[in-house]
């Protein structure tokens, strides 16, 4: 066994996304409760000292009820959606994630917590407003994620 097996790996490394251990759900709701959401499976994403990226697969949509899906899918034409964060701020277990959906801003906030040296997961919940020159009838989403990183 060499030396360098026993050095703990660098702060600045960062952590990798664990694909199968992540998720990102938003949902419509009406006086607090969802009336309809879905979820998107993550390809790749990392968490370091430059801020947080995740890649959402588009087509991995799973919707409740499951006609939203048809119309959500039907008018998108990219296969990759991004998250990155502008800013993100830890203070102790707390976090605040200030980023990007797509082309839209979001705020997020949540915890961080250590399961060990090696993995970290993330909880964090906020609201997509809605577009500028939306429809009337185009409501705010709300946003929860749940992502586990490893090193």
């Amino acid at each position: 066994m060499s030396d360098t097996e026993l050095l703990p790996a660098p702060a600045a490394a960062g952590h990798t996304l664990c694909p199968d251990r992540c998720v990102l759900e938003p949902s419509f709701r009406f006086l607090r409760f969802p009336l309809a959401r879905g979820r998107f499976t993550a390809t790749a994403g990392y968490l370091g000292d430059l801020g947080l990226f995740v890649e959402l697969d588009v087509p991995s949509l799973r919707t409740y009820p499951w006609p939203l899906r048809y119309l959500v899918l039907r008018r998108r034409t990219t296969r990759v959606l991004t998250f990155t964060s502008d800013e993100l701020v830890v203070d102790e277990n707390r976090v605040r994630i200030e980023g990007r959906l797509g082309n839209r801003g979001l705020v997020l906030d949540g915890s961080l917590r250590h399961v060990d040296e090696e993995r970290i997961i993330l909880w964090a919940k906020g609201i997509l407003p809605r577009p500028r020159r939306a429809p009337w009838y185009v409501r705010r989403i709300h946003v929860e994620i749940a992502i586990e990183f490893v090193r």
